[in-house]
């Protein structure tokens, strides 16, 4: 992920940072469906720091960062924390509907 990271702003092609954006987006999603609270607050950290430099890696998920009513407080704080670097006017509406409840 590291290399794929600093190799990212090099590319100079669309299509294939699009290509990558799209291979990298479902294992950060499915570190997330992990059962235990702690890792998925490090991979949460990690998705953050990811989300920070290149937050169209995973514009089109932040469904999966929507709190659930079993999640502890640190991993509630994680999920909102991504989920503010990912809100943009497209998803915007979506994401105060999930804050509302």
């Amino acid at each position: 992920m590291q290399v794929i990271m600093r190799l990212l702003p090099r590319l100079k092609s669309k299509t294939q940072v699009q290509a990558l954006h799209a291979k990298l987006a479902p294992p950060l999603i499915t570190l997330l469906s992990e059962t235990r609270p702690e890792i998925q607050y490090v991979a949460l950290r990690n998705i953050a720091l990811i989300v920070q430099r290149s937050p169209e890696i995973l514009a089109g998920a932040i469904r999966h960062f929507f709190c659930k009513y079993n999640d502890p407080v640190y991993v509630k704080m994680e999920k909102l924390e991504v989920m503010v670097n990912l809100t943009n006017a497209s998803n915007i509406k979506n994401v105060l509907m999930e804050l509302k409840e």
